[in-house]
């Protein structure tokens, strides 16, 4: 099977950091896989929040929730390691669309991970999937 391939855009328009917390780590001592589907979703939440946006709200009556999630990692992370996560959005379709992520460890100056997660708008009272908000439209504007 071959390796994950994640498209990374030009350039990011957010930038979230983290330090690596002792909850974080493995029983290799590093970094835990896991940890970092929980610094993508920080860095999303601190994105969204800065546009006047939640994962509850992204206007419209419309929510997200994910459809897909990957990463490819690059290097490892340690404890009070400070982690850089770059966020952008790509990919846009009708009713989805990627958070693509860039994680550096700023304290080793290496490239830690790349990830993206697929957003679909979502409707939980009706169980629907929506069409992106023009709010979310506007976010992807601001990129170019």
């Amino acid at each position: 099977m071959p390796r994950v391939n994640i498209s990374t855009p030009s350039s990011f328009n957010h930038t979230f950091k983290i330090k690596v917390r002792v909850t974080d780590l493995n029983y290799g001592n590093h970094l835990a896989n896991d940890k970092i589907q929980t610094y993508l979703q920080e860095a999303r939440i601190d994105f969204l929040a800065v546009h006047g946006l939640s994962e509850l709200n992204v206007g419209s009556d419309t929510s997200l929730i994910q459809g897909d999630a990957a990463i490819v990692f690059k290097s490892e992370g340690f404890l009070h390691n400070e982690i850089e996560v770059k966020i952008a959005i790509n990919d846009v379709s009708n009713s989805s669309f990627d958070f693509v992520y860039q994680l550096t460890n700023l304290t080793t100056s290496k490239l830690l991970a790349i990830a993206k997660t697929r957003m679909v708008c979502f409707n939980y009272d009706e169980r629907k999937v929506k069409p992106v908000t023009e709010a979310l439209l506007k976010m992807t504007k601001n990129q170019e």
